[in-house]
């Protein structure tokens, strides 16, 4: 017996626009996918080190089963009304890799849908996401707020591949959207996907006419999204492992750079030794002899200053390297003169007046003599 004018209301709603699926109160949608681990070759064995490395930050137990996949699919890019409509998560089970969709059906289902991302976290220690350090995590931390379940929010670990991928490819590949990615890198071509900028009007059209079928393409694009993010990060911790090895010079250099970055000074001037050929030769014994200079390692710097000049690089930049090292190093300053005196006849126009003032103060120096 319905009691309240509210009550008779949503009768008269549902009635006159049923939909494809029962509607339920409180319980979102449910799908689970699974695939063999075989087709993640490579993905348990991602390490601590593979992980430092790519996020730039220090040595932290990694274990890839308690790593979880995240991508979410919302209502718009911004603003306080928000949602995660659709919530993929990625983790390994057994020998089997699953893929679960959680989609919010309407918006009273959304407390339901986060205390099941929750349930997930709760056993996980990372979060692999694409983008998500700057647009998932926090949308979601603010929709654990806004709905009360704050204490169920837990922050993890993150690996964010964007960035990640941006270090290594993006030299290479210019554009490192996640599809840029999959095609170049994973040999994967998406049929008919659904552009993520169509995604919300999908949703909102869903709302109006109750037709689940609607969704189908989103779910489809969240599954392929969240097995990229697996596949990625499997190809990223091989490009580092082969680092020295792979066809690209400009992803030699890449990583050479990224390895320093992480500390690992070996190994990158390795990579930019390797990437000295080629258009990438300039550019790699520029980022050569700085890590020796920065390593207090004047020789060899200078060895590889010397290189670039018998090798026409670098214009003035070898140069003028040479002559800070004569008058900082070897208190030379004819010698400094003379190499400044070089470097001002292949100076560009924007390396001219800082050339010019150095000449002009080490003339000032002649002079006092």
């Amino acid at each position: 017996m319905i009691r309240n004018l509210r009550g008779k209301l949503q009768l008269l709603t549902q009635s006159s626009q049923p939909r494809a699926e029962p509607p339920t109160e409180e319980s979102c949608y449910v799908r689970d996918e699974s695939e063999p681990l075989s087709a993640y070759k490579g993905l348990t064995d991602v390490t601590a080190e593979h992980v430092r490395v790519m996020t730039l930050g220090e040595s932290q137990p990694f274990d890839i089963r308690r790593a979880l996949f995240l991508d979410t699919e919302t209502t718009g890019f911004s603003g306080s009304g928000t949602i995660a409509f659709l919530i993929g998560a990625g983790f390994i089970e057994g020998d089997r890799f699953v893929t679960r969709l959680m989609l919010t059906r309407d918006y009273p289902q959304e407390p339901n849908q986060l205390n099941l991302l929750a349930d997930l976290m709760d056993d996980m220690d990372w979060i692999v996401t694409f983008n998500g350090k700057s647009f998932d995590a926090p949308l979601l931390r603010g929709r654990f707020i806004m709905q009360g379940l704050r204490p169920r929010w837990r922050e993890l670990n993150h690996i964010d591949l964007l960035h990640a991928s941006r270090r290594v490819w993006k030299p290479r590949l210019e554009r490192c959207t996640l599809q840029r990615l999959e095609s170049a890198l994973l040999g994967i071509e998406r049929e008919d996907d659904l552009p993520g900028a169509d995604v919300p009007a999908r949703f909102f059209e869903y709302l109006k006419t109750g037709r689940f079928s609607l969704l189908d393409d989103v779910m489809r694009h969240n599954t392929q999204d969240v097995r990229t993010l697996a596949l990625l990060l499997t190809a990223l911790a091989r490009a580092y492992d082969q680092a020295e090895e792979q066809p690209s010079a400009l992803d030699v250099l890449a990583l050479g750079r990224s390895l320093h970055r992480a500390g690992d000074i070996e190994r990158a001037r390795r990579c930019f030794s390797v990437a000295s050929v080629g258009a990438t030769a300039g550019m790699a014994r520029v980022a050569l002899a700085d890590s020796y200079k920065r390593g207090g390692a004047w020789e060899q710097a200078r060895g590889v200053y010397e290189r670039m000049i018998d090798c026409g690089e670098g214009g003035a930049f070898p140069y003028t390297a040479l002559a800070m090292l004569a008058e900082h190093r070897e208190r030379d300053i004819d010698k400094a003169m003379v190499l400044t005196r070089e470097a001002i006849r292949r100076a560009s126009a924007d390396e001219l007046p800082g050339l010019e003032k150095r000449r002009a103060r080490l003339q000032r120096k002649q002079d006092k003599r």
